[in-house]
């Protein structure tokens, strides 16, 4: 019996080291553990996005100039409906609308922060591809990040990339579209400038997109009028857009 209690005595530090072993894997071998460590980790590190959160929408939009756009309009009116969105943290937006007789003015804007979920893609290349891809919806091809070309000016409603531009259709009826790439709103950035018309009236719809890192945002100035008088202004219509652009642009690198 004192034999047999000195094997189980000299055994059992030999145990204690095995049980070590096991509980903590391989030491010092190069078995594949197919991209990830011990702990389960990824071995590559995606870069996150450049911003984690969004700003408050409604309070996006300088005062004076939400009075520009939306001249007369009611103090509430100035302070604007929250979009419903799921994820506040992903997406939020704000609209505002004014209906003064015959003329109605609507602005909406829209704050998305994309997420990639591919192990390999970073939140701002997943960004980036989400972007082209609607620009090129709008018909308009981006050139590249803070291109040097202005895209013509926007008053001229010229076609300097080979993107939509017809003839106004307030004399005969229809819609017409002008959109084309913008430099210095953000990283990169399109306008698309519709103007529809029929027997009620006419409708000018400028929507403004542009990305800076991994959000997305688009501005819509809408204005709308029954009257006989000549469609809205579209150099106008474009230069009240780019001005909310602009802001929140700013807004974001503040």
């Amino acid at each position: 019996m004192r034999g047999w209690a000195r094997v189980a005595r000299s055994a059992l530090p030999v145990a204690l080291i095995l049980g070590a072993v096991a509980c903590t894997g391989d030491l010092g071998g190069d078995e594949d553990t197919g991209g990830t460590n011990p702990s389960g980790n990824t071995d590559t590190t995606v870069q996150q996005g450049r911003y984690s959160g969004l700003p408050e929408p409604c309070g996006a939009v300088r005062p004076e100039t939400l009075a520009e756009l939306l001249p007369d309009a009611e103090p509430e009116v100035y302070a604007g409906d929250p979009l419903a969105t799921y994820d506040t943290g992903r997406r939020v937006g704000c609209d505002w609308r004014h209906a003064d007789g015959s003329d109605t003015q609507r602005l909406t804007i829209d704050f998305l922060r994309v997420i990639s979920y591919e192990p390999e893609v970073s939140d701002d290349d997943q960004a980036e591809r989400d972007f082209e891809t609607r620009a090129a919806e709008a018909g308009v091809t981006i050139t590249g990040e803070e291109s040097g070309d202005d895209g013509g000016d926007a008053a001229d409603g010229g076609d300097e990339d080979g993107n939509a531009d017809q003839d106004d259709p307030s004399a005969t009826g229809g819609t017409t579209t002008d959109a084309r790439e913008l430099d210095g709103i953000g990283h990169v950035a399109f306008v698309e400038d519709r103007l529809t018309s029929d027997d009620a009236g006419d409708r000018r719809d400028v929507t403004l997109a542009f990305r800076n890192a991994n959000v997305i945002v688009t501005v819509v100035y809408s204005v709308s009028t029954t009257r006989p008088d000549p469609a809205p202004d579209s150099s106008q219509a474009q230069a009240h857009a780019e001005t909310v652009a602009r802001q929140l642009a700013e807004g974001l690198d503040g």
